[in-house]
């Protein structure tokens, strides 16, 4: 699944991986099931060690017109 090779890169070394893994998976947040991206990126946004990967995080948001949740819940995802 394409989605997934794109999850795997968010966690590369590389900060341009990380940022072109964001970009592409950017697409899938305005999709009903894209709550996996949404949930990814906002992760992304607050934890990435890079300044520069967690604003281009926080842009896919405003740019797909989606604010990131405030109450996301970590623990009961066992995505991370």
């Amino acid at each position: 699944m394409y989605i997934e090779s794109l999850l795997k890169k968010l966690s590369s070394k590389s900060v341009m991986e990380r940022k072109k893994a964001i970009r592409d998976i950017s697409s899938y947040l305005g999709h009903r099931e894209g709550y996996l991206a949404r949930l990814s990126l906002h992760y992304i946004s607050l934890h990435d060690p890079c300044y520069t990967v967690r604003n281009t995080a926080r842009q896919a948001f405003y740019k797909a017109g989606i604010e990131p949740a405030e109450d996301a819940v970590w623990d009961k995802t066992y995505l991370f």
